[in-house]
């Protein structure tokens, strides 16, 4: 398993699907019979092309059923959902996906690494729909859950995503996300309300961001970047654009080195994009 796992990873495809059937074989056998196993087996063979493309869907919701009888609330359970959830996405049906996400929470029991990642789709997929309010809440604590487990790299994705939102749409009579996700509550559809950020959240969340992605300044595109240059005008902040300044001459991406030095917050149209 582990091996199979490996060489997943590493790209090693072939060898990958060679190996999944002679373990899969194991599995079911009468001297090795292994259930979770065999799941486990099943949803990676689901995912590198080991089954036909139509019997896909049916191996992964396989695989979740036999690890959710089994092991309820294990990581190998909400991996099995993180997957199927994917496959539907992938298939365009966004509610169904978002219904098994649903299913992965702490109160499962499932671990808290898994949930953040399961959170940080669920608001990608409300992007997608155009639920702006409620893509900002699970971004919002897809982050605060990855920052709890130390995944800092997993935390700077999920603010980078909020941020890109939020300064679209910045209002000081917003909810602190504090304060939305405190008071969330099941919505009326027929009661739409137009998505806010604070720009207090969206300056600690931009500051937040550049204490990683501002550690590594090589490559040719770094769009992370750009949108601290973007937060610093849309903010007005002179903390966030002395902070870029003083980082400029190492940063890789031409682009961006223009745009922090053309960067005058009192302009009233940002020049950047």
């Amino acid at each position: 398993m582990l091996r199979l796992s490996r060489s997943i990873s590493e790209g090693d495809i072939a060898f990958a699907v060679n190996l999944s059937e002679e373990l899969l074989n194991r599995s079911r056998s009468s001297e090795e019979r292994d259930i979770e196993a065999e799941a486990r087996i099943r949803l990676d063979r689901a995912l590198i092309g080991a089954v036909d493309e139509s019997a896909v869907g049916a191996e992964l919701r396989w695989a979740t059923e036999r690890m959710s009888s089994i092991h309820p609330g294990s990581p190998g359970h909400a991996l099995a959902l993180l997957n199927l959830a994917g496959w539907h996405a992938s298939s365009g049906e966004s509610m169904m996906a978002l219904a098994i996400h649903s299913e992965i929470t702490s109160v499962a029991g499932h671990p808290n690494d898994l949930i953040a990642l399961s959170r940080l789709e669920v608001g990608r997929l409300h992007l997608g729909l155009g639920d702006n309010e409620s893509a900002l809440r699970h971004l919002w604590s897809s982050a605060s859950r990855f920052e709890s487990e130390d995944m800092h790299g997993e935390e700077a994705i999920a603010l980078l995503e909020w941020l890109d939102i939020a300064l679209d749409i910045l209002s000081f009579e917003a909810r602190t996300m504090d304060e939305a996700i405190r008071d969330a509550a099941p919505r009326d559809p027929k009661k739409k309300t137009a998505a806010m950020a604070h720009p207090d959240d969206a300056e600690a969340v931009a500051k937040r961001i550049a204490e990683t992605i501002l550690e590594d300044l090589s490559g040719s595109q770094r769009p992370d970047i750009g949108l601290l240059v973007d937060a610093a005008f849309c903010l007005k902040s002179e903390t966030l654009a002395d902070l870029l300044a003083t980082r400029s001459k190492d940063i890789e991406d031409t682009n961006v080195v223009k745009w922090i030095q053309e960067l005058d917050l009192n302009d009233s149209e940002p020049d950047q994009s």
